[in-house]
């Protein structure tokens, strides 16, 4: 289980798991062996076309090095080369909780997802600041 900040939100014992229609978009986890954050995600374009993907800190593919991931044991960065932009940025805090201060990415169908340090949105049907909710052991379902 995994506490999940996403700017002023709590989402309290998650899997790590995003789903955005139907699908992982994204997993958080912690290695206990290799004491380290790692991310796994697939980047989209607006379009809704895969570009990258990151398979536990690891690309499985990312034409061009487009995108690029800075990882120490208690943080993971992914930037986007092309447009200058932070994809997301994932920082370890104490008792199974991560940080997410910073994230701009888009889902499989193009809807955009952002966090900030003030809240999470999501495309035009979700905003949320200051929610502490307990999703016993479940995956964060993205609106559609």
């Amino acid at each position: 289980m995994m506490d999940i900040e996403l700017g002023k939100n709590t989402l309290r014992n998650t899997d790590g798991v995003f789903i955005a229609h139907g699908k992982e978009q994204l997993r958080i986890e912690w290695l206990e062996e290799e004491k380290k954050l790692a991310l796994s995600m697939g980047v989209f374009m607006p379009t809704g076309t895969e570009v990258a993907k990151l398979q536990r800190n690891v690309w499985e593919h990312n034409p061009g090095d487009r995108f690029v991931l800075t990882e120490s044991p208690d943080s993971v960065k992914v930037e986007d080369t092309t447009l200058k932009t932070l994809v997301m940025e994932i920082h370890k805090k104490p008792h199974q909780a991560v940080a997410i201060p910073a994230a701009k990415f888009y889902t499989s169908k193009g809807t955009l997802s952002e966090i900030s340090p003030e809240w999470w949105r999501v495309g035009n049907k979700m905003e949320l600041t200051g929610i502490d909710a307990d999703l016993e052991g479940g995956s964060i379902e993205l609106p559609e």
